[in-house]
């Protein structure tokens, strides 16, 4: 018996074909686009995501060589937050509006004059941010009514492709408690919520645990045997979280893609009194997460490979990672990027600071300065973002006994010795990287009745690959540029400087 795990990222989707020890038999994956309406819009086509995932399915399921009724059951997991507009037939009625996406500012002011940040930090575990689906919604409430009427379900990505394959609109636990609008004490929509901002909960998906078996697959469009069961899975981070073992107190992992996701295992929703990380439903039914979200990481390292890594991109064309050139070209680089700090705040900023009129800085650029130290201070600034938000969850008391990696990031052995020397703990990659897809095979076959126990399942089938313990001398010196990082967000933010050159910027693209 097989199950199936399908990732539908930020960038991209995978389809994993797992055996039940937790090997990858056969995966496939494609990219996708995001389009940029204005410099701070993010939006992607909902039927891509479809059109995609039925290649990855088919691709994958013909390299694995199985007999495709062997695969008994599958989960999806997703990119969270991301909101798509569908009809009944749940045909997209306008391109989803991408987590990423800043549009929403707007309806953020709006939230916290008309609800205010306590109520629904203490309701939904969330801050009030674009981040949010919530904010989105009243988006198209306030600036396409006419979609917003028509429009017959709110869509997540996963709700979106579990539409497709079962005729369903339904979404899980954990996607639910990413869209501000459910209530992760009472485990379901906060009718409160939705009534004071008019928002109509007819519209949303209807939220059940992870793990739930949903159906059979009623779609002749994909390769899969239409008797293999579709299980709901868990949110990315929720899922990779799962993916790593993190389901008992004191386990945290950070998984870095697109950005970096700090979770830590929670037995019951905890609050940060100042409000800098959130709560979320677990993958694990009857459990939460604490999360830190920090928006762009990957993605930084990611622009500066195709602004300024031509030479890595062009050896990347004779089968060599670009990655792997632009770690390796970092590693040259002193301690402290040879003088540069970077704080990566291209899109905004997530936790601790939630602060949607952030700017990405590089700090001490001279002429001497070259790719290499560059290429190290994305590093080294992803590290000490990461940093300040372990430093919350210790005053929360968790006390993390090692840091779990995992994502693309987690690849380069240099970058997670930079985690260890900056955070001053352990840090861990396991043998299966793909936690997330792994998670979600850990939801499929629970749904379909083959493992009793999720959180054990996901324990017997964690395995560690290697570990980096902090060099203390390196811990150092890394404490310096640490607080001096902090130190100019803080300079920034406190001058108003961020909000200030929004409005030179919206006065510009006005006139």
């Amino acid at each position: 018996m097989f199950v199936a795990a399908l990732d539908l990222g930020t960038t991209g989707c995978r389809t994993f074909i797992f055996d039940l020890a937790g090997t990858i038999i056969a995966s496939d994956y494609q990219e996708w686009q995001s389009f940029y309406p204005s410099p701070s819009f993010v939006e992607q086509d909902a039927n891509t995501w479809w059109d995609s995932i039925k290649t990855t399915i088919e691709k994958a399921i013909k390299k694995s060589g199985i007999d495709k009724t062997e695969i008994v059951s599958l989960s999806v997991t997703n990119q969270r937050e991301t909101i798509v507009p569908v009809d009944i037939n749940g045909n997209p009625l306008h391109n989803a509006l991408v987590w990423q996406d800043r549009r929403t500012i707007d309806q953020v002011e709006y939230i916290k004059t008309k609800i205010g940040i306590n109520k629904i930090y203490e309701t939904t575990g969330l801050t009030i941010d674009p981040y949010f689906s919530a904010t989105k919604i009243l988006w198209f409430k306030d600036e396409k009514p006419e979609i917003y009427q028509k429009t017959h379900k709110f869509l997540l990505v996963s709700d979106f492709i579990i539409h497709k394959l079962t005729g369903k609109f339904c979404t899980d636990f954990s996607n639910a408690s990413r869209t501000m609008l459910f209530d992760i004490n009472q485990l379901k929509y906060s009718e409160e919520i939705a009534s004071e901002l008019e928002i109509d909960l007819d519209k949303m998906p209807d939220a059940l645990e992870s793990g739930v078996d949903i159906g059979e697959i009623v779609t002749e469009e994909t390769l899969f045997d239409k008797k293999t069961l579709v299980v709901t899975g868990a949110g990315d981070q929720q899922s990779a979280a799962l993916g790593v073992g993190v389901v008992s107190p004191g386990e945290i992992n950070c998984t870095t893609g697109t950005g970096s996701f700090i979770l830590a295992y929670l037995s019951q929703p905890k609050f940060d009194p100042e409000k800098r990380v959130l709560c979320s439903c677990h993958a694990v039914p009857g459990t939460w997460v604490q999360e830190a979200s920090i928006f762009t990481t990957g993605a930084v390292l990611r622009w500066f490979r195709d602004q300024l890594g031509q030479a890595e991109c062009m050896a990347a064309q004779e089968g060599q990672d670009p990655y792997d050139l632009i770690s390796a070209e970092a590693e040259k680089s002193s301690i402290g990027a040879n003088g540069i700090l970077l704080i990566p705040h291209f899109v905004g900023s997530g936790a601790p600071h939630w602060n949607p009129h952030a700017k990405g800085i590089i700090f001490g650029l001279a002429l001497g300065h070259e790719r290499k130290d560059l290429y190290r201070a994305v590093l080294e600034g992803v590290a000490y973002e990461i940093r300040k938000n372990i430093e919350v969850f210790k005053e929360l008391g968790i006390e993390p006994k090692e840091l779990l990696l995992t994502g693309g990031g987690s690849r380069s052995d240099f970058w997670n010795q930079i985690y260890a020397d900056v955070l001053g703990i352990t840090c861990v990659r396991n043998v299966i990287e793909e936690s997330t897809s792994l998670g979600a095979a850990i939801l499929a076959a629970s749904g379909a009745g083959i493992f009793s126990d999720i959180a054990k399942a996901a324990e017997s089938l964690c395995k560690v690959d290697k570990k980096w313990l902090p060099n203390n001398n390196q811990h150092k010196i890394y404490e310096k540029f640490y607080k001096f990082s902090y130190e100019i967000y803080n300079f920034m933010n406190s001058k108003n400087i961020y909000k200030k050159f929004d409005d030179i910027i919206l006065h510009e693209e006005s006139e």
